[in-house]
């Protein structure tokens, strides 16, 4: 056998020994997967994967769906999310999702959402639908000291520019409250807010409250407005009792003082009758001695003089009978007789 038949057989053995080594050690399974899927990886970079021990059909499948999925997604970028322990499949298609729902996001700034911890589903669907919250009824009390309790329907929007915003719903409720609180505050006569209620909506826009904020307001409706306490009126209602309570005690004082006066008066009238009949059991006595020493003459005239006291008596009596009020018609009477 000449030397060129021989050389041939050891080219010819190393190259079939070439290709069994390189078709030991290539996953061919996942080569010929993106060769037809029109993804084409080399060779060597299976063969590399492999001895790095990475989930080589896994990875390439991935590879294969972002690249169909239009993910603009590179099989370093799918080594990357493995070597960090994210779910590149699912990362993945999440941003497939995005896509196909017409949310222009980029892979960088959609890495940084989906680190921050946000569900993919949920994601798109927060970009793609309005999201309506309800305000807890906010309370404040105007000039006038009339208290108004206001509750408003918020429609929010994720805001494309501030997706890696950390400032959520919680701030934008927070930023209402304050601003339908200082406007209410401000404003004079609550009238004003009962006969124009989208002034609420307006201090709410005015304020910005969306600024720098994951979602943007979209609209703000007050959904029910009413009164609450009226300050100016309780104070007034205070004021009013108090002085009742002042003028009862006033008048209750002076009722106490004439009662007292009268209770004086009656106390006197009866020291004086007692004094009377005291001096009137003298009398007895005093005619006794009287006739004694001869300064009445005869008892008769005693008798005439007591008769005369009690015809007075009754004649007094009679005049304050006849004199009173209630028996002006019997004095009528009485006159017309005469």
């Amino acid at each position: 056998m000449s030397g060129g038949y021989i050389a041939l057989i050891v080219i010819a053995s190393l190259i079939v020994i070439f290709f069994i080594v390189i078709f030991s050690l290539l996953p061919v399974k996942s080569y010929f997967t993106a060769l037809f899927s029109k993804c084409h990886i080399s060779a060597r970079k299976l063969i590399t994967m492999r001895f790095r021990k990475l989930p080589v059909f896994d990875m390439v499948n991935a590879y294969i769906t972002a690249r169909t999925g239009n993910a603009g997604i590179s099989l370093a970028e799918i080594e990357n999310m493995h070597a960090t322990d994210c779910d590149y499949n699912k990362f993945i298609q999440g941003l497939i999702a995005c896509k196909n729902a017409g949310v222009n996001i980029d892979y960088n700034t959609y890495k940084k959402v989906y680190l921050s911890g946000k569900d993919i589903l949920d994601f798109v669907q927060e970009c793609l639908n309005s999201k309506v919250v309800e305000t807890n009824f906010i309370t404040a009390m105007c000039a006038d000291l009339q208290e108004i309790n206001a509750k408003i329907k918020i429609t929010l929007k994720v805001n494309m520019k501030n997706l890696l915003s950390t400032l959520n719903e919680e701030t934008i409720l927070a930023r209402i409250n304050e601003s339908v609180f200082s406007f209410i505050s401000s404003t004079k006569d609550h009238k004003t807010i009962l006969q124009a209620p989208q002034l609420l909506a307006k201090a709410i826009y005015d304020a910005e409250v969306d600024s720098g904020n994951f979602y943007e307001v979209v609209s703000a409706d007050v959904m029910e407005i009413n009164l609450g306490n009226n300050i100016a009126l309780r104070k007034e209602k205070e004021l009013i009792e108090k002085n009742r309570v002042l003028e009862q005690n006033r008048l209750e004082a002076r009722r106490l003082t004439a009662v007292a006066v009268e209770q004086e008066m009656k106390a006197r009238t009866e020291e004086m009758k007692a004094k009377l009949v005291e001096k009137e059991m003298e009398v007895p006595a005093a005619l006794t001695e009287a006739v004694k020493e001869g300064k009445i003459d005869k008892l008769i005239d005693y008798y005439k003089l007591q008769n005369i006291q009690a015809d007075t008596e009754m004649r007094r009596r009679l005049g304050g009978k006849f004199g009173s009020p209630e028996n002006k018609n019997f004095d009528d009477d009485f006159d017309d007789d005469e």
